[in-house]
């Protein structure tokens, strides 16, 4: 999953300010104590005449007049969060806390100027730069808290769809692995089908090796991937329950480089290739199924000559599921070739360590 915001440490800190515990009132009241102290200074240095200073009262009467507002600005945002809660009222909440927020602006400014005493007209119109100064950016620090919130509700909105685009994958993907088990035993049915009618004793050796295949179906159902070493040693005994019916008309070869063994594949999926070169292709001992089983380290390839039967018809079912599994795993792409002569596919193999990067 990509990460949205990577400093969650932080992140939670600030969202956590607007709080009522001990911290976030501590940090509160310093840091908009030393707002209002330095904007009494700065200004009052820009305006000033002659040697005169700001008295302690107008510290004071500052650093109280900023603290009121930034609460009164917390309270309106947690109001305001009640009555027009965000995202919902998303369209109309920016605009009216803004406005509230000048409101209290006014009011605060007013109140505030009534506490001073002035010493002369200058001294008055100073203080009263500084106040409406400094309050309006105090509000404007105060209506981050907006930001904030939307930043939180962003975030946590985009962790639920992140976390349900997951579970709908895994859920896809699971269907697309149920969809296995039936085909699988439908397919060989039909086999035993045959054999029961023209061969009963091979009928017996079908069913005792079909049971021990079919147990590694159900082992591998629930994982979605499976060492190659596990795979092979599974598609041997898979083979081996065709050669029962189909003898010498039926040649597979596999070479693989020992490097790949710890590779994963989806489960399956190379009996699924293998059943579909058997279901498409004449088998016989005169035109026998070459079916050709190779790994290096990075893919498998699995490749048949074509000698398609009479009146055979795919929806290719089976091989659209590999592909969309292996899409859903990892993204890779899996490469079909078909030239008439020769049917190839070519998957990747998945590092024992890789990430399942779109299912986590």
């Amino acid at each position: 999953m990509h990460h949205v915001i990577t400093d969650m440490t932080n992140k939670k800190f600030v969202s956590k300010l607007p709080n009522y515990t001990f911290t976030s009132i501590l940090f509160r009241f310093v840091f908009v104590s030393l707002t209002a102290l330095l904007s009494l200074y700065l200004i009052w240095s820009a305006l000033r005449q002659g040697n005169e200073v700001p008295a302690l009262r107008d510290y004071i009467i500052t650093i109280i007049a900023f603290n009121v507002l930034s609460e009164l600005n917390i309270v309106l945002d947690i109001m305001l969060e009640r009555i027009l809660p965000i995202p919902q009222f998303i369209r109309y909440r920016p605009k009216v806390q803004i406005f509230l927020s000048l409101i209290l602006v006014v009011v605060v400014h007013q109140v505030s100027m009534l506490f001073f005493d002035f010493d002369t007209q200058a001294h008055k119109h100073a203080i009263y730069i500084v106040i409406a100064t400094g309050l309006v950016f105090v509000t404007l620090m105060s209506s981050s808290l907006l930001i904030i919130r939307l930043m939180d509700k962003w975030y946590f909105m985009q962790k639920q769809v992140d976390k349900m685009k997951q579970e709908k994958l895994k859920n896809d993907y699971n269907v697309l692995q149920d969809q296995l088990n039936p085909h699988f035993l439908f397919n060989n049915l039909s086999v035993l089908k045959s054999l029961i009618i023209y061969d009963n004793e091979k009928a017996v050796n079908f069913t005792q090796n079909f049971t021990d295949v079919y147990r590694y179906v159900l082992r591998s159902k629930d994982l979605r991937t499976v060492s190659l070493e596990d795979e092979l040693e599974f598609i041997r005994s898979y083979v081996n329950l065709h050669q029962e019916r189909l003898g010498k008309g039926l040649d597979v070869k596999i070479e693989i480089d020992p490097e790949a063994l710890k590779k994963k594949i989806p489960p399956l999926a190379l009996q699924l290739l293998v059943e579909n070169a058997i279901k498409h292709n004449i088998v016989t001992r005169t035109l026998p199924l070459h079916i050709d089983i190779i790994a290096n380290k990075n893919q498998i390839i699995v490749r048949n000559n074509i000698q398609p039967k009479q009146g055979s018809y795919s929806t290719e079912t089976g091989l659209k599921n590999l592909v969309n599994r292996y899409n859903m795993l990892n993204g890779d792409k899996v490469r079909i070739t078909n030239d008439e002569e020769k049917f190839e596919v070519c998957a990747p193999l998945i590092d024992e360590d890789e990430q399942i990067t779109k299912m986590i």
